[in-house]
């Protein structure tokens, strides 16, 4: 393809753009509109799925180690709960850390005394890289007792319940995900092709006179990727400038504070792209399919 048919069809794209700028104005919002649906959803998704990350990262279990363990021989064990499949990080913590902690949670009240007689045991705090297999890797500690691994202590029923809802909410996600693009898809195409059947005889007259299906397809097809990045370039700001501020206003009401959310550096390295992209083959589509029907005369 010759450079000048390229300008060419780039410069009828562009002029159709601005010379139909109402039913333009019209799609790229119906762009935005839809693209802004599917980027909420992703976002909130995104935000449940990294809160129960998060909760995961903090359900451990404590692995009790045996009073009569050498140094030596707690670095060995240290290492062999290490290599368990599936273990993130083995942390150790001693008796007088544990009544520390015991302290800081419960007050100077509930610990009183036990400073001379601490009934506490050395310990190693296991993370895992993923709650689904928290009965797996339990049941290998519990195998590494001739070790010196004397108590596994955790919430096993609690683990399970918040994989599961880890696992529904992610499959949740991405099903209003893929429903949601493909209702936006349908919605602009007919948009679009509202547009293309304004100029149905400009269609049928380049037709008649010789030209070839892509000869007139291409500026069509070019104007609906123009709509579409456009259409994605809206929400695609509108949630760039809106995800900081809806954070910083959530994270100011008391009962939320706690919450934490991914960080908007994270969250607009998939927004952009996914609304960008979703806009361009949304309008490519949509020119396509509209302008194809035009062409068989």
């Amino acid at each position: 393809m010759k450079p000048r048919t390229i300008r060419y069809y780039f410069v009828e794209a562009i002029r159709s753009v601005i010379y139909n700028r109402f039913m333009s104005v019209a799609s790229i919002f119906a762009v935005a509109s839809s693209i802004f649906i599917v980027a909420v959803f992703y976002i909130i998704g995104a935000n449940v799925e990294y809160f129960m990350n998060q909760l995961e990262a903090q359900m451990g279990m404590a692995v009790r180690i045996d009073e009569n363990l050498s140094e030596t021989d707690q670095a060995r064990l240290r290492e062999r709960i290490r290599e368990i499949r599936h273990v993130a990080s083995v942390t150790f913590i001693s008796r007088e850390d544990a009544l520390e902690n015991m302290r800081k949670t419960l007050g100077d009240d509930a610990v009183r005394g036990l400073e001379l007689d601490n009934p506490l045991r050395d310990s190693f705090i296991v993370e895992l890289t993923d709650l689904a297999f928290h009965d797996e890797v339990e049941h290998a500690i519990l195998n590494l007792r001739q070790y010196g691994a004397a108590q596994v202590d955790s919430d096993a029923e609690f683990a399970r319940t918040l994989s599961a809802i880890s696992t529904i909410v992610y499959i949740v996600t991405v099903t209003l995900i893929l429903i949601l693009a493909g209702i936006s898809t349908i919605i602009i195409t007919n948009t679009i092709r509202i547009t293309v059947n304004a100029r149905k005889t400009e269609i049928n007259i380049m037709k008649y006179v010789g030209a070839t299906d892509w000869f007139i397809r291409w500026p069509f097809v070019l104007e609906g990727m123009i709509i579409g990045f456009l259409g994605g370039a809206v929400p695609a700001f509108i949630c760039f400038f809106g995800y900081g501020y809806v954070i910083g206003t959530i994270n100011e009401i008391p009962m939320l504070a706690w919450v934490s959310f991914m960080p908007e550096e994270h969250i607009m390295r998939y927004v952009f792209p996914l609304s960008f992209m979703l806009g361009v083959l949304i309008g490519l589509i949509g020119s396509v399919t509209s302008v194809k029907k035009h062409l068989k005369v």
